[in-house]
């Protein structure tokens, strides 16, 4: 598992998600969170391990690995670091955005939305934890890390598993709680959630972009 040191902190990264994270808060306030929350892990935990394992697969397959062509290893590199500084630009504007602009009141209704249906049934919950961890571009980096390393496949296999757990880390450890001391978990939620109303736009920014340069910047290091 040699790629860990280099695709921990991106499955680190990926797992600040302000929309997941806001979903699971939604969760997390309902009258009986417990089997909600279960269920958004649930939902998370398929699609994460899904993506891990087919990523894995399909990086290795296409031959676009570092041991099977440099250059396309590299423009896979390019691609994420692109996408990422694309996501760092639109997280930091959405940072900017006035309070009472228009797309603010419509993420509103749709959060509102969003809230009613999470927190009134399990199967809605599992739907949404399907749903939010999506397409990270962060996740799909840690996945490329480990597909470039060289590493035995049982060993790859067991790195992208080690990136899922790191990624659900939001929702993994609230759910702990939930099992060892559901009390203490509503101060706590409170103060998290002021807390990322204030930076979490900005945060994700700053993650994003510093990822999205460091791969443009060994993209075009192995193209040279």
């Amino acid at each position: 598992m040699s790629a860990l040191p280099e695709a921990l902190p991106l499955a680190l990264a990926a797992a600040f998600a302000p929309a997941a994270i806001l979903v699971l808060i939604l969760l997390l306030a309902a009258e009986h969170p417990r089997r909600l929350v279960f269920a958004y892990l649930a939902g998370a935990a398929v699609t994460v391990g899904g993506i891990g394992v087919g990523g894995l697969l399909l990086l290795t397959a296409s031959g676009t690995t570092q041991q099977d062509s440099r250059s396309a290893s590299a423009s896979v590199d390019l691609v994420l670091g692109i996408a990422l500084v694309a996501l760092a630009a639109w997280s930091w504007r959405r940072r900017q955005r006035p309070p009472g602009d228009r797309d603010g009141k419509a993420s509103e209704g749709r959060m509102a939305t969003i809230s009613h249906r999470a927190t009134a049934s399990v199967r809605w919950a599992f739907f949404l934890g399907l749903l939010m961890y999506l397409g990270s571009p962060l996740y799909v980096a840690a996945i490329k890390a480990v597909a470039d390393s060289g590493d035995s496949s049982p060993s790859q296999l067991l790195a992208v598993l080690i990136c899922a757990f790191c990624v659900l880390l939001f929702v993994e450890v609230p759910a702990l709680v939930l099992l060892v001391r559901p009390d203490g978990l509503r101060a706590t939620l409170e103060r998290f959630t002021g807390w990322l109303s204030a930076n979490s736009w900005a945060l994700a920014a700053v993650l994003a972009g510093a990822a999205g340069t460091w791969l443009l910047v060994s993209g075009i290091t192995s193209l040279d």
